[in-house]
């Protein structure tokens, strides 16, 4: 019975995706969730090597046509452009575009940690650009370890 019970924890701490610390750095959406499965608590400790998908929840301010994702790591205040694998907005929001005013949508990313880069503390910055300007904006903060 205990070997049951222990498996069973050990699944749902598995399976179980944890909300990451946030603070809005701009946009028009109202966001309503920042997510993770690949970390285990709300400042999410990033280990070179590895990927980590975000996941951010908003409802869509207005008819979205087109989307730009991009990242930005903030060390001492300067925002480092880091290369996402899908820019494309749309398709990071599963393909939906266009989407209605008022959808709620999740955008969802990878980040690959390489191994080149400094373990340091620093601020991840995710924004979500349409057309008319800043969609999301969202700045995570990071640890990267080795």
């Amino acid at each position: 019975m205990m070997l049951k019970l222990m498996i069973f924890t050990t699944f749902i701490m598995i399976t179980t995706a944890v909300d990451l610390k946030y603070k809005s750095c701009g946009g028009t959406a109202t966001v309503t969730k920042v997510f993770s499965d690949d970390c285990i608590s709300a400042i999410c400790k990033l280990k070179k090597g590895n990927s980590y998908q975000i996941n951010i929840q908003f409802d869509a301010p207005e008819q979205l046509t087109s989307l730009t994702a991009s990242l930005y790591g903030v060390i001492a205040g300067i925002p480092v452009p880091f290369p996402l694998p899908e820019p494309d907005g749309c398709a990071a929001c599963g393909g939906k575009c266009p989407i209605s005013t008022g959808t709620s949508v999740t955008f969802s990313e990878a980040l690959k940690v390489e191994k080149s880069y400094p373990a340091i503390k620093l601020v991840s910055r995710w924004k979500l650009d349409a057309s008319s300007g800043h969609i999301i904006c969202v700045d995570i903060p990071v640890v990267i370890i080795n």
